[in-house]
């Protein structure tokens, strides 16, 4: 069973029990996220399309925590002309569990 749903215009694939890396969303006072943006929930019965959203379909999730990824470096570098510049970045992301389904 598996669902698509949207947060924060970013469509994500997710499973019943698995974690994931969502982009970062502010930290809700009972540790339980609620995701009404249903897109797709397939089931052993079949599978729902919503246009554009499944009404009465939600997921249930819980916040785990934020983090973020190893910063990426790159380097602009203009051979000559005494130009070398440094970037970094670092992404920052919400990881959740998914708790339940429900279409």
């Amino acid at each position: 069973m598996f669902a698509i749903i949207s947060s924060k215009g970013v469509q994500y694939r997710v499973e019943e029990g698995k974690e994931y890396k969502i982009d970062i969303l502010e930290e809700p006072s009972d540790k339980k996220l609620i995701f009404s943006d249903v897109l797709i929930v397939d089931t052993d019965q079949g599978t729902k399309v919503g246009a554009p959203f499944i009404e009465g379909a939600s997921v249930e999730a819980e916040f785990i925590g934020d983090a973020s990824t190893k910063k990426v470096k790159s380097t602009k570098f203009r051979p000559k002309k005494r130009y070398q510049r440094n970037l970094g970045h670092k992404q920052h992301f919400t990881l959740i569990k998914v708790l339940s389904i429900k279409a």
